[in-house]
């Protein structure tokens, strides 16, 4: 697990087993304005969303521990803990669906624009910021 939180910015739980991919999203998140934690396995990412409720979550649904769809099975149970959440996966969207059910705005086939990404983070969280503050 690798920690470059800071405690002034919103906090993203990268959740990724591609160190090419950890390193895309490191820059391109940091550079959005994030603090980032980045873990490679299932049972790592769902302890620290248990233990530090970080404010989105970028998910790889295909880790090679397997363990990709349980985490994405916690994150829709709790919405009131991480209500911000994007599944990053090789598969398209429909395939992604007919897997783990409808994603809609929360998923982002692979290849990717990690601006597009922190785009679509920066609105997530500002619109469950609204949610929680009307």
């Amino acid at each position: 697990m690798t920690n470059n939180d800071t405690s002034n910015l919103l906090s993203v739980l990268v959740v990724e087993d591609d160190p090419s991919i950890t390193r895309m999203l490191r820059f391109s998140l940091r550079a959005g304005g994030f603090g980032i934690t980045e873990v490679s396995t299932g049972p790592a990412a769902i302890r620290l969303i248990d233990e530090h409720r970080p404010a989105a979550v970028v998910l790889d649904l295909g880790l090679s521990d397997g363990d990709g769809s349980t985490v994405l099975k916690r994150l829709q149970s709790q919405l009131d803990c991480t209500p911000v959440w994007v599944c990053i996966s090789s598969l398209d969207q429909q395939d992604a669906a007919s897997e783990h059910g409808p994603l809609g705005e929360h998923f982002l086939g692979k290849p990717f624009d990690p601006w597009k990404l922190v785009n679509i983070l920066t609105d997530m969280l500002s619109k469950a910021a609204y949610i929680k503050n009307s």
